[in-house]
């Protein structure tokens, strides 16, 4: 065994079963030292397993193919294919397994944040499956470390998401189109999802219950589970949004996957269409500033906010998988400040006091 250096990258030769096999390690003279001792020490006791050779571009299939469609949900599956698609494989693919080291990943997050094309949470986003990836590696023998785990990722960037008072909601609605006033509605009323809007099927329009039934959501014109298991619940159904889901009824086409909300041939509507079809024309018409439609999810939020709704209550009512999660959200956005605590509490010992 011997450590080698080569054009500036240093590499720890070793012998399998005959075979002389190097292993990259960077730049790294101390991780090469560190490699060789390691790999000394298995070989006397008999417990040394070489790496199998494969590209990242390789093992980023197997992957996909053997563990990701195995354990993850669907859409999951194509979130991370879109990942390795578009920024993974073109940056790493041909590299082996084995030779991509933590300062080359390090490196890759760095130029990505100077060129400013990707958000932080993209590029944080995209180590997810990124590492993942790595993981799975170790356990089939295709990597003896993670190069992913401890890189410095940009911070997080908190961005208020703009939303709407709970008058300018009500502009909305009356500004959208007959046949789409539902689906505004159940963003705004209902605080659901776009994918979840677009999921709706009639048969769990709880009629009877005044409840709808969430139990699944659109994406890429598949139906899918709902994004978390919180996900899934009957919410109540405002007389208003059942009022415009009835007018919906008379307007909507016959279609084969029993959609509320659909073309005009009964396939799924696609949804960014849903924002420059529906939304953004709604919101121009009725002089609103712009939102997302996530962003009438938050306007749900923050109207029961302001109308003094308990923040339990409300993350019941937003699905959220804990109230933590509600406070971290929206805890900015609760009106009552902690001077108004101290009064109240100084009254309810005290009582009011001249």
């Amino acid at each position: 065994m011997a450590i080698v250096e080569r054009n500036g990258n240093y590499y720890a030769v070793v012998r399998v079963d005959g075979v002389q096999r190097w292993l990259s390690c960077g730049t790294s003279k101390r991780r090469a030292q560190v490699l060789h001792d390691e790999f000394t020490v298995k070989a006397r006791r008999g417990e040394l397993h070489i790496p199998k050779p494969i590209t990242f571009r390789e093992f980023a299939d197997l992957f996909i193919m053997d563990y990701a469609k195995v354990a993850l949900k669907p859409v999951t599956v194509k979130e991370y294919e879109g990942y390795l698609r578009k920024y993974l494989v073109p940056a790493f693919g041909d590299k082996k397994m084995t030779a991509i080291q933590p300062e080359h990943v390090q490196k890759y997050v760095s130029r990505l944040v100077r060129e400013g094309r990707l958000s932080p949470k993209s590029i944080r986003n995209q180590m997810i499956p990124f590492r993942r990836i790595f993981t799975i590696a170790m356990q089939w023998g295709y990597a003896s470390s993670n190069p992913v785990k401890g890189i410095a990722l940009p911070r997080k960037e908190r961005n208020e998401i703009a939303f709407l008072t709970p008058e300018q909601m009500r502009r909305l609605m009356e500004a959208t189109d007959t046949q789409w006033k539902g689906l505004i509605a159940l963003g705004c009323m209902c605080g659901m999802r776009k994918g979840e809007c677009l999921g709706l099927t009639w048969d769990n329009v709880l009629w009877a219950e005044h409840r709808i039934n969430v139990r699944q959501s659109m994406w890429n014109g598949e139906l899918q589970e709902p994004k978390t298991p919180r996900s899934v619940a009957k919410i109540p159904m405002p007389k208003a949004v059942e009022d415009f889901l009835l007018e919906r009824m008379t307007l909507s086409p016959a279609s084969e996957m029993n959609l509320v909300f659909c073309r005009d041939d009964g396939s799924p509507l696609r949804a960014d269409w849903v924002n420059r079809g529906v939304l953004t024309p709604a919101l121009k018409k009725a002089g609103l500033p712009h939102v997302t439609f996530h962003g009438l999810r938050h306007s749900f939020v923050a109207a029961h906010l302001a109308a003094g709704t308990p923040m339990k209550v409300i993350q019941e009512l937003a699905r959220h998988s804990s109230i933590q999660v509600s406070m971290d959200m929206y805890g900015h956005l609760t009106p009552e400040t902690k001077e108004d605590a101290a009064r109240r509490l100084e009254e309810a010992v005290w009582g009011e006091r001249a």
